[in-house]
């Protein structure tokens, strides 16, 4: 399980410890990553993106936003410009967290040019309100100063191309006078985590009037006053593409968690509800469906109060919610949304009761390919069929030793689902990250090498359309009596993993009456429905269910094996072994693999065998041409980084006790690439760093009618995760 690039130190007899490669180190005590022939140095770390480098995908970004009028979705679910009719618009781009959207003017620029040419085209500013109201005041109190800074913010991002997306609520505290006002004691929330706080306004929310009221305040005051950068308001500028009223707002989740007061409001309002005409004709259902389908009517009765609101003062962008879970229960509230939104983390830390993101932090250090792409695949259904599809929140989380195959999981599943927007969570989280390289945290990629650098391509393969999307589509359909029900039972396994396969969504309702309104879909449901008719193009969710696609011919042969361990893409470009931990994607302007130890994978023009540690191999136009025609390659290789320092408590890394501090290690990796690239044309190589600089030439020859290139992170005097393959005038 763990490679030779650990070193172990015990603290009893500070001795350092070598697991052997391939297997797991017996060692007990403390794991400390230090600098050794396995963990290589990296003497400086910088964002900053050489003009001009092989790194630099500002081509990819339209300056300025808003350049082709607001956005608008389309009667075929797609986002487009109001001015630039019958173009797809689509997004790649970052969260800045908290004071990370505080910065003074003058860095504010440098920050806007390095994820222009990163080529970003869009940053969600989240978090951002609880700087920016006045503590302690009535709510729609802004900060001037904070104002001041958000509004150049935007202002900037908006003159280098990067569009604007955020939400209303998410962490924003109120006074003892107005959380009283809500019905909710303050006394109930001592103690509490930040989100966990405003999961009591998120629950209370859709009960009082005065805390609607405290919403609509603030969200108006943000909304409507004038950005003197700009000339003017958020609401009409067309540089903001998508507002969350509240971030996160899943009722049930929220209302599980309420006490007091609070918990007795919703079941009062639940005896109420279960008192009228509508409820009583429904004596079947037990109490908990009812309870659950009583939330979903009052948050879709709440949904259309917000949206209302903004509505009524001009905001004509497109409007989400809910952008948390995956359960057949949600479909019903997302349905009413301009586009879906979700959330998704690959090994996010758990945390020790009452000590939330305080170390020490818990990983479980596995694959998100062994778990059949879990992060994205879980995701998938959520998406409405037929609406926009968002991602505002993922990441594949530090320390994680694997997250490296994120950057090729998630660019090759969006395509592939023909995704419409991605945020990466986060790039930064607080204002000195952005500042000073300080690091911090497990989810800024601002200070992570494999993090930073995998998203960097991620979004040059997605905005540019490198990898196609899949021509057909399965909707499951969400039958009210089974999804309320179940409400915390997520979408069937059997139907989540079709989408490594195809597109995948769903949609509420009667299967008969989605049968009408869909001719063309192949439809799924539960196992347990009656519904489910094959003569019909119904399917049920059952462990048959490829292999009965596969013989309708709604899906092609081979397209999964028996053993539900291999995928194969319908477009052919995307292959996953979630046994061997294996991803390959073949596409005419990328080939991209993910490589355990000593495995071997190849495409059409490329092929990768590695050595000792895991990690990912990623071959990339850089021009746009199809790889053998490119006159300009990069190479993206990628295992591992750590800070200096950083502990674990043992050799499993499951238990995260000190983040380290730089400079930054790269684990130790080998690869032999090998590409079939024109035998007539001459070619160059080079080792380039992290802002796409080049280092130093590196041996690129022709053998076999093939050229051949070695890949080392421990080649040359700093660590190397990137070449650049230039092809030379004739």
């Amino acid at each position: 399980m763990f490679s030779k690039s650990f070193h172990t130190s015990l603290c009893v007899a500070a001795l350092a410890v070598a697991a052997p490669a391939g297997a797991e180190a017996s060692t007990t005590g403390p794991l400390v990553i230090e600098a050794s022939d396995d963990w290589i140095a990296m003497p400086r770390f910088s964002t900053d993106i050489a003009a001009g480098g092989v790194f630099d995908f500002s081509a990819l970004v339209d300056a300025p936003a808003g350049k082709h009028g607001r956005i608008v979705v389309t009667p075929d679910g797609r986002f487009e410009f109001a001015d630039r009719p019958g173009v797809r618009a689509r997004f790649w781009g970052v969260n800045l967290v908290s004071s990370a959207n505080f910065l003074p003017k003058e860095e504010v620029e440098k920050l806007a040019v390095r994820l222009a040419r990163s080529g970003y085209n869009t940053v969600r500013i989240h978090h951002y309100d609880r700087s920016l109201a006045v503590e302690g005041a009535p709510s729609g109190t802004l900060d001037p100063e904070a104002l001041d800074r958000l509004d150049y913010l935007f202002a900037t991002l908006k003159k280098h191309g990067l569009y604007i997306s955020t939400d209303l609520y998410s962490l924003r505290r109120f006074s003892h006078e107005e959380l009283a006002s809500f019905g909710i004691d303050p006394e109930a929330l001592e103690g509490l985590s930040g989100g966990e706080a405003a999961g009591w306004f998120k629950a209370c929310l859709p009960l009082s009037d005065a805390a609607f009221e405290a919403w609509e305040r603030f969200a108006h005051a943000v909304l409507t006053h004038r950005n003197p950068y700009t000339g003017l308001t958020w609401a009409e500028d067309p540089a903001l593409i998508g507002i969350c009223p509240v971030n996160e707002d899943t009722l049930p989740k929220w209302v599980d968690r309420a006490t007091g007061r609070l918990k007795e409001r919703h079941e009062q309002a639940f005896a109420e509800w279960l008192a009228g005409e509508e409820a009583a004709s429904r004596v079947d259902e037990s109490r908990d469906a009812a309870f659950h389908r009583f939330l979903a009517e009052l948050q879709i009765k709440t949904n259309r109060r917000l949206f209302a609101s903004l509505r009524g003062i001009g905001v004509t962008v497109p409007l989400t919610g809910t952008n948390f879970e995956n359960t057949p229960g949600m479909v019903a509230i997302r349905e009413a949304y301009d586009f879906v939104d979700n959330h998704q983390y690959w090994n996010h830390p758990r945390f020790q009761p009452g000590r939330r993101f305080q170390l020490p932090y818990s990983f479980h250090q596995r694959s998100a390919i062994n778990g059949h792409a879990h992060t994205p695949r879980v995701m998938m259904p959520s998406r409405v069929t037929g609406k926009p599809y968002t991602v505002t929140e993922f990441n594949f989380v530090r320390p994680n030793h694997k997250r490296a195959e994120g950057g090729v999981l998630m660019p090759a599943y969006a395509s592939l689902q023909d995704w419409d927007a991605l945020y990466n969570f986060d790039y930064a989280n607080r204002a000195d990250i952005v500042l000073e390289g300080a690091f911090g945290g497990v989810f800024s990629i601002a200070n992570d090498p494999v993090g930073l650098l995998a998203d960097r391509v991620s979004a040059l393969l997605f905005l540019r359309g490198d990898i196609s999307p899949a021509r057909g589509r399965l909707t499951f359909v969400a039958e009210p009596s089974i999804a309320y029900a179940e409400q915390n039972t997520s979408f069937p396994t059997a139907f989540s993993r079709l989408g490594l396969v195809t597109r995948i969504g769903s949609r509420f309702g009667d299967p008969a009456a989605i049968r009408a309104e869909l001719p063309d879909d192949t439809l799924v449901v539960d196992r347990r429905s009656s519904s489910a008719s094959p003569a019909k193009g119904i399917h049920p969710a059952d462990r048959s269910l490829a292999s009965a696609l596969v013989a309708a011919g709604v899906l092609p042969a081979g397209s999964v094996d028996a053993g539900d361990r291999r995928f194969r893409s319908e477009t052919g470009q995307i292959e996953l072994d979630s046994e061997q931990g294996t991803l390959r994607v073949v596409a005419p302007r990328c080939e991209l693999f993910v490589l355990p130890p000593r495995a071997a994978l190849s495409g059409e023009i490329c092929s990768a065998a590695n050595g000792d540690t895991f990690g990912t191999v990623s071959v990339v136009s850089v021009d746009g041409l199809p790889l053998t025609e490119s006159a300009r390659l990069l190479v993206l290789h990628l295992t591992d980084a750590a800070p200096s320092g950083t502990r674990f408590s043992d050799a499993t890394r499951q238990s995260w006790e000190d983040p380290g501090k730089p400079p930054y290690l790269v684990a130790r990796g080998d690869a032999r690439l090998t590409l079939k690239l024109p035998g007539h044309a001459r070619y160059e190589a080079w080792a380039v760093d992290e802002t796409g600089a080049r280092l130093h030439a590196v041996p690129f020859e022709p053998a076999d009618k093939a050229w051949t290139l070695r890949l080392d992170t421990a080649r040359g005097d700093i660590p190397v995760l990137a070449y650049e393959i230039v092809r030379l005038p004739r």
